[in-house]
């Protein structure tokens, strides 16, 4: 059946306003500042018009000429003002459909579609933005028959239905409750992140910024006590955490997980309702991550490592299925969402004592460097080297204490693999079925092979690239245990 090429809806041209805004802001910039040193105001206000005048030209046409077209065994995609493109996917490359609804497009029954495919490419291939919310069934209808069609030449009536009939089946449902979203923004470490982006930024325009500035805030500075400036970080810290819980709040709002039809579907978000849906074929591992106030209040978030060919977004961070669960709970909720995996047969173990001692003995290396230049730097201010070395030494060993204590790598069952490991302060278990172990890499130096220790390195398809799990400094028995494992 040939359909007929469909338009966006009239919605679309904020969302096309948005990107040209983005593409013209250095132009735009750069025309407004040549605007104002100009000391001819009608000249000014006419270049402020022409700018204004071609974003929006700009916008209506990209609107006009974008027109996608749904066949019975591809989607077609034509876009581009001056060059014009066209864009095939077939519904067999199509690996994984998201939606996003922002407020705005909820009175009318819109969202938008992100489509990725088997291709490598920092975004989805297909993005039709505002559209009705009834297309993705539409497309899902579609790829159904298409997989019929390349598995068997009968005709099956259930494929006839409509899409609403075919995924009657409510399956396993999870829905987050308030104060499981709230105990999960508040021991999030998100608002490091956002520290280090402002750093980043700093280190960007730092060149342009005033030596003056420098000198007036250096002086302003001397004249306030140290207890004043430490308020003031302090300060700027809560403000950090404070935006960081609001922004997961908003994020992760009626978070819902539901499997159906061998696929995950997570739905969130308060003004952007982000629906992701996941075949289950797509993952590779099911990942519990525990950061240090997480371990300590005995609480777990669930997260899917999956293939995807966007190197962007949810995939490149892995896609959580659990925000937050009781650590006690965790084997309940993965026999219920993934029954395959033998989460009742990982035995608890004791750390070696032997990589005790290789992870402190690394902490001590780096500790010795950072603290003899720190004396050696500021031995003239006693009370500040002392507080230094004080952090030197909690920053260095700290790490070192949990990957010690938290790693470990053993086969439970002839499918799954479970490894045990600390990345910074995080504590990590990872069950990677056989099947998805793309390769494995034992690492071994001349000095520990006399004291019978090695290291493991196993890889797993992670979005687009891979995601390389290691494990340090175990019993070499228990490595080539996973190495005779994976060879047979």
């Amino acid at each position: 059946m040939i359909s007929k090429p469909r338009h966006l809806h009239i919605a679309a041209l904020l969302f096309f306003l948005f990107d040209t805004i983005k593409q013209m802001v250095i132009p735009f910039a750069a025309g407004l500042f040549g605007a104002t040193s100009s000391d001819d105001d009608v000249l000014m206000i006419w270049i402020v018009v022409v700018l204004v005048l071609f974003i929006i030209a700009i916008t209506v046409l990209k609107f006009i000429f974008f027109t996608y077209q749904i066949l019975d065994d591809e989607i077609i995609v034509k876009y581009g003002v001056f060059v014009k493109k066209v864009n095939h996917v077939p519904y067999e490359r199509i690996q994984n459909i998201t939606t996003n609804q922002w407020f705005f497009l909820k009175p009318f029954n819109l969202e938008e579609l992100e489509i990725e495919t088997a291709g490598h490419s920092d975004k989805p291939e297909v993005q039709l933005k505002a559209v009705p919310i009834t297309l993705k069934d539409e497309i899902n209808h579609h790829r159904r028959n298409e997989s019929v069609k390349l598995k068997t030449s009968e005709v099956n009536e259930n494929v006839q239905e409509k899409p609403d009939k075919i995924t009657e089946n409510i399956g396993n449902t999870y829905t987050i409750s308030w104060r499981d979203l709230v105990k999960f923004a508040l021991t999030s470490p998100a608002f490091l992140t956002g520290i280090v982006v402002v750093l980043a930024a700093y280190g960007k325009i730092q060149n342009g910024i005033s030596q003056t500035l420098y000198k007036n805030i250096a002086q302003q500075a001397s004249h306030i006590g140290v207890l004043i400036i430490i308020g003031i970080l302090v300060a700027i810290l809560l403000v950090f955490y404070i935006g960081s819980v609001i922004a997961l709040i908003i994020q992760y709002y009626h978070f819902k997980l539901t499997e159906k039809d061998g696929q995950f579907i997570t739905e969130r978000g308060l003004l952007r309702t982000r629906k992701t849906t996941i075949k289950m074929d797509r993952v590779q591992a099911v990942m519990l991550k525990q950061p240090l106030l997480r371990s300590f209040l005995k609480i777990v978030t669930v997260q899917l490592v999956i293939i995807s060919n966007s190197k962007k977004g949810d995939s490149e961070k892995d896609i959580i299925v659990m925000p937050v669960i009781a650590q006690r709970d965790v084997n309940k909720f993965l026999k219920q969402f993934f029954p395959k995996i033998p989460a009742e047969q990982v035995s608890a173990f004791s750390p070696d004592h032997r990589t005790f001692f290789y992870d402190l003995r690394n902490a001590t290396y780096f500790a010795l460097v950072t603290v003899v230049l720190t004396i050696g730097f500021l031995h003239s201010i006693t009370w500040l080297w002392v507080t230094l070395v004080i952090a030197e030494l909690l920053f260095w060993y700290t790490p070192a204490y949990f990957s010690a204590k938290r790693s470990k790598v053993e086969v439970v069952t002839d499918d799954f693999l479970v490894i045990r490991n600390n990345k910074v302060l995080t504590n990590q278990v990872f069950f990677i079925p056989r099947s998805s172990v793309q390769f494995i890499e034992k690492r071994q130096s001349i000095w520990l092979k006399h004291k019978d220790m090695s290291s493991l390195n196993v890889n797993v398809r992670s979005g687009a690239t891979q995601k390389k799990i290691k494990v340090n400094y175990q019993n070499d028995s228990d490595i080539e245990q996973i190495v005779n494992w994976y060879k047979h």
